[in-house]
C-alpha cells in the first residue's frame, strides 16, 4: 500500500474535525530534496491540503537520524490542519511468521511481541510516550476496580530479525512528549507485522457547549511547535536481541549525559521501607491525626530489623498527615516527633549507608485541602477546566511557577535542616500541558522545566517510576514493575528497563506486602535484579479505616517484620554479588527457568516451576533461584 511504501505520511483534519491519512506515494506531493553533510535535507508538500513537512536524513555510526523541523512545517491552506506525521512505518516489516524475531515495545519494563501468523488482537496498539495529556482530557481516568494501564516512560520501539542475527531500534530524542508508538501484528488489517512513530501537531478535543453536556468536537488553536528527532541504531550478531537492545538504549543515554553512575560502595542491596506517618479521620465537624508510625517507632523498628543500608520513606510527616498539603518549609506533625528528632534518625541511617527521604508529589493539589489558591494556582485544561488527576489520592495540579516556588523554599529549608532528601511521586511520570492563559506550558516545554527544576535540588531525590527524561536526576528509581500490562497480543515481558538502569541506578520494586503472588514476585525481582519494598506501620492498619489511607491494608510490623527479615536475607545472598553490576545477557534456559548474567561473569538462575531443575551440573529447587558462580560455569563447559 502507499502507506507502506512512504517513508513519511501524514493524517490531516479537516474544518469538521475529521482525520484523514494519506501518503506521499497516492496523493499529489511536491518533494524537494537537497543534499546536506552526512545526508539530505527534503521538504515535502501535499499540494491537495496545503500541509508542508521538512525533514533531515543524517548518517550517523550506529545508524541513521531523522528530523522533522518545527519551522518548517507549514499548514497554507485553513480548511486543513497537519494531525499527525508517520515516519517509516515499514522499516523492518515481516510477513507473518516467515522469519524468526519479535517486535519490541516499550510496555511496562519492556515486551516482545513474536512473529506469528495471525493474533488475538483485533486492533493495533496504539501507545502514547508518557501516557495521556491530562491537559487534553482535563479529568485522570480513575476506577477502584479497574487497574490502570503504566504508562510508556521510555520512547523506545524496536524489531529482531533471527536472534543474535540483526535487530534495530528506534529512540526518539526529542518530540516524545507529543509521540506515539502504533504497532501492528499480523492478523490485524494485513498480514504483515510493523511498528513505527507518529507524532501529534493538531489533536480534536470535545467542548462542552452549554451544563447539560451538548458540545462539539473541536481541534486545538495552536499547532503543537517542536522538533521531532529519531534515531535508528542498528545492531547485529550478540547484540541482536532484546537485552542488546536495552544496552543500545544504555550507550545512547551515557552519551548524552542522561544516565549517571548512582550506585554507592555498599557491599549489601538496599531495601525501601516506606512508612506511613499518619493521615486524619473526620469526627463531627473537625479532623482528628491518626499516628500509624512516629520518628521514634521508626528508630525502633529499624533498630529490630537490623538491615543494612535501607532506603527509608517516611509518608505523611506533614501536619495533619498524608492527604494534607505539605507546607514550603519542614514542618512536621507535632504527633510525630520533633524535627530535632527527624533529623536525628536522618543522620544515624545515613551514616549506617542507607538514605531517608520525605515523601512529596510536588504538582499535587490535594482535594478539599487549604494552603493553595483555586483560582490562581491550578493548572487548567483546554477545556477550560481545572485538571484533576488520581494518585494516591485525588488532586488538582499546580502550574509551572506555583511548582516551583514550592518545591525550591521547600528544598532549601530541608538542605539546613535535615540530613535526608525527597522521594518525589507523578512528578517522575506525570507531563500534562497548562492551558491557563497566563502560565501556559507545553509538555515539550514541561520536560524541560522539571528537568532544570530537579536539576539545580540541593537534597537528593529518588522517584517512583521516573520517565526518561529523568533518569540522569534520580538517584533512586522506586516501584519498578514486574511486568507488562498483560495485553494479549504481547508474548511476554522482557527486563529491558533494568537492563538499562543496571549498575547506575538502584531500582526498587513495588510493596511486597501489597502482593497477589508474593513468591512469584520475589522470584522475578530476582530474575531483573530489583531490590525489595515493603509498606509499614508501626499500628494495625486498621487504624487507617475511616482516612483516605484506606488502601492501605496491610502494614503491620508485627504482621510484616519475619518476612521483611527472610526476603532482604534471601535477597541479599543473590544480589549482593551483582551489586553495581550491568546486565549483559537474560536467556530462557528451559521452560520456567531463566539465567541473568552480569558483567563481573556472575549469572542467578531462576526456576518458576513447582518441581526443581538441573542447570550447569546442579540443582536450583522448585520455586527457587541460585547464585551461580563464574568458575563453575567455566569448569561445566
Amino acid at each position: 500500500t502507499a502507506f507502506a511504501l512512504s517513508g513519511i505520511s501524514i493524517e490531516y483534519l479537516d474544518n469538521r474535525a475529521v482525520d484523514t491519512r494519506t501518503s506521499i506515494t497516492n496523493t499529489n506531493a511536491t518533494l524537494d530534496v537537497t543534499p546536506i553533510d552526512q545526508g539530505i535535507a527534503a521538504l515535502v508538500t501535499f499540494d491537495d491540503y496545503g500541509i508542508t513537512v521538512g525533514m533531515h536524513l543524517l548518517l550517523e555510526a550506529e545508524g541513521v537520524r531523522v528530523e522533522l523541523l518545527r519551522d518548517q512545517i507549514r499548514e497554507d491552506n485553513p480548511d486543513f490542519r497537519l494531525g499527525r506525521v508517520y515516519l517509516y512505518p515499514f522499516l523492518g516489516a515481516t510477513r507473518g511468521s516467515s522469519t524468526p524475531g519479535y517486535m519490541f515495545i516499550p510496555d511496562g519494563v519492556g515486551s516482545i511481541i513474536r512473529y506469528a501468523d495471525t493474533t488475538q488482537a483485533t486492533n493495533m496498539f496504539i501507545g502514547r510516550y508518557y501516557g495521556a495529556d491530562l491537559g487534553f482530557i482535563g479529568i485522570m481516568p480513575f476506577n477502584e476496580d479497574v487497574t490502570n494501564p503504566i504508562p510508556i516512560s521510555f520512547p523506545v520501539l524496536g524489531a529482531v530479525h533471527g536472534e543474535k542475527q540483526n535487530a534495530f531500534i528506534s529512540v526518539v530524542e526529542d518530540g516524545a512528549a507529543y509521540g506515539e508508538v502504533q504497532v501492528h501484528p499480523a492478523g490485524i488489517i494485513t498480514n504483515f507485522n510493523f511498528l513505527y512513530n507518529a507524532f501529534i501537531y493538531n489533536q480534536t478535543y470535545f467542548q462542552a457547549t452549554n451544563r447539560s453536556g451538548a458540545g462539539v468536537t473541536t481541534v486545538q488553536r495552536e499547532t503543537n511547535h517542536f522538533n521531532a528527532v529519531v534515531h535508528y541504531r542498528f545492531l547485529t550478531g550478540d547484540d541482536a536481541d532484546s537485552i542488546g537492545m536495552a544496552r543500545s538504549y544504555q550507550q545512547y543515554l551515557l552519551d548524552r549525559d542522561l544516565l549517571r553512575d548512582n550506585e554507592d560502595d555498599n557491599p549489601n542491596i538496599g531495601i525501601r521501607l516506606e512508612f506511613l506517618g499518619g493521615d486524619k479521620e473526620k469526627v463531627l465537624l473537625w479532623d482528628r491525626f491518626v499516628p500509624m508510625t512516629t520518628v521514634a517507632q521508626i528508630r525502633d523498628i529499624l533498630e529490630r530489623l537490623q538491615i543494612p543500608s535501607p532506603e527509608v520513606i517516611y509518608y505523611g510527616w506533614q501536619p495533619y498527615g498524608a492527604t494534607s498539603m505539605p507546607s514550603t518549609s519542614l514542618s512536621l506533625e507535632g504527633g510525630l516527633g520533633s524535627v530535632g528528632d527527624l533529623n536525628a534518625l536522618a543522620e544515624d541511617i545515613t551514616s549506617a549507608g542507607g538514605h531517608f527521604s520525605l515523601y512529596l508529589e510536588p504538582q499535587a493539589a490535594y482535594w478539599e485541602e487549604s494552603g493553595y489558591s483555586a483560582r490562581n494556582d491550578l493548572a487548567m485544561a483546554i477545556i477550560n477546566e481545572a485538571i484533576r488527576s488520581y494518585n494516591r489520592y485525588y488532586n488538582y495540579v499546580f502550574t509551572l511557577p506555583i511548582l516551583q516556588d514550592r518545591f525550591r523554599s521547600l528544598t532549601a529549608d530541608l538542605a539546613v535542616r535535615l540530613n535526608g532528601g525527597l522521594a518525589l511521586d507523578s512528578i517522575g511520570f506525570m507531563l500534562y500541558s497548562d492551558f491557563r492563559r497566563d502560565t501556559a506550558l507545553s509538555r515539550q516545554d514541561a520536560i524541560a522545566a522539571y528537568r532544570d527544576l530537579l536539576a539545580e535540588s540541593p537534597v537528593r531525590i529518588g522517584m517512583y517510576r521516573p520517565n526518561d527524561y529523568l533518569f540522569g536526576l534520580t538517584q533512586a528509581y522506586y516501584d519498578m514493575q514486574l511486568g507488562n500490562n498483560g495485553y494479549i497480543f504481547t508474548s511476554e515481558p522482557v527486563p529491558f528497563l533494568p537492563t538499562v538502569l543496571a549498575g547506575y541506578v538502584p531500582y526498587y520494586g513495588t510493596a511486597l506486602n501489597f502482593s497477589s503472588n508474593m513468591r512469584e514476585d520475589l522470584l522475578r525481582q530476582v530474575e531483573y535484579g530489583i531490590y525489595p519494598s515493603f509498606f509499614v506501620t508501626q499500628e494495625p492498619t486498621a487504624d487507617m479505616l475511616n482516612t483516605r489511607s484506606s488502601w492501605i491494608y496491610t502494614s503491620s510490623i508485627e504482621q510484616w517484620g519475619e518476612d521483611i527479615r527472610s526476603t532482604y536475607a534471601w535477597m541479599n545472598d543473590l544480589l549482593a554479588p551483582v551489586r553495581g553490576q550491568q546486565i549483559v545477557a537474560h536467556e530462557q534456559l528451559a521452560s520456567g527457568v531463566y539465567m541473568t548474567t552480569y558483567d563481573n561473569g556472575e549469572r542467578i538462575v531462576v526456576n518458576y516451576n513447582d518441581a526443581p531443575v538441573e542447570q550447569y551440573g546442579t540443582t536450583i529447587g522448585a520455586k527457587d533461584a541460585l547464585l551461580l558462580e563464574s568458575d563453575l560455569l567455566e569448569s561445566d563447559q
